[in-house]
């Protein structure tokens, strides 16, 4: 699984994806993400086809929910079931987008014990890419003020929205107000030979040295079904994990780049 991220460098997050708007200003660099929070994701807009790098909740809500914080963890979706869930699907078929981060936290449990490690690229200027899904959610409460949003995202009630329903997949990645909240979820896989000692879980990795700029593209791409590219994008995600280094750090107090250090 994937429950603690590292972003701070944004720069290479923008150069590494080819990001053409960068709307990072307000956001604070940190070694200690968690879920719920604020995380950078990468996406592409889906009518207007600008690639954008911009913060999301770290928990994804489907639009149809009435409510932002639901009665289960979404920060991670597995990527062999997230098309057939109907938290997941919609976003799945055309609302995916990636999480550049520096790293990840994973602990290692042997009984009672659990060691923290930070899962890297190996370079301090190569960022991770993990795929992710992500989502519309608007306050109900903000219907009743505002009228739809001219980009189409979805008016009237969020709790009779149809669960599929792509009203606000229109609705650009950047494009935030109004009671909209951007939301996203890190996929994850079984984990591949190199990492299974730590996790039976890992998050789904696109590395574009490993499997081509070809295929992060068409992850990012609204006109794709995702479906139809989970084999692959996982046969490359466990391609991507031999070249995955990690080494152990203290357990993770506070935020700052000490978090990071190896003991």
């Amino acid at each position: 699984m994937c429950g603690r991220i590292v972003q701070t460098k944004t720069s290479d997050y923008v150069a590494l994806f080819d990001v053409d708007q960068d709307d990072t200003a307000n956001f604070t660099p940190t070694w200690n993400l968690k879920p719920t929070q604020s995380a950078l994701v990468v996406a592409d807009g889906d009518k207007d086809g600008i690639r954008r790098l911009t913060p999301a909740r770290w928990s994804l809500v489907p639009t149809w929910s009435t409510e932002l914080r639901l009665t289960f963890p979404t920060f991670n979706a597995r990527i062999e079931t997230a098309g057939q869930k109907p938290t997941f699907r919609a976003s799945m078929k055309r609302r995916r987008c990636v999480f550049p981060i520096d790293g990840y936290y994973e602990w290692q449990t042997v009984g009672k014990t659990k060691t923290p490690y930070f899962v890297h690229a190996g370079s301090e200027t190569t960022p991770l890419a993990l795929a992710g899904l992500y989502s519309w959610w608007r306050d109900p409460s903000a219907h009743a003020s505002h009228d739809a949003p001219t980009t189409g995202g979805r008016g009237g009630s969020a709790a009779s929205a149809a669960p599929d329903s792509a009203a606000d997949a229109s609705r650009e990645p950047g494009a935030h107000g109004d009671g909209w909240v951007l939301t996203a979820t890190v996929l994850t896989q079984p984990a591949a030979p190199e990492l299974d000692w730590l996790h039976d879980r890992m998050p789904v990795v696109l590395d574009p040295h490993v499997s081509g700029r070809g295929l992060l593209d068409a992850w990012l791409d609204p006109n794709v079904d995702g479906s139809d590219l989970a084999h692959d994008v996982e046969a490359a995600s466990a391609a991507a994990a031999e070249s995955i280094v990690w080494h152990q750090v203290s357990p993770l107090r506070g935020d700052g780049p000490e978090l990071i250090a190896p003991i």
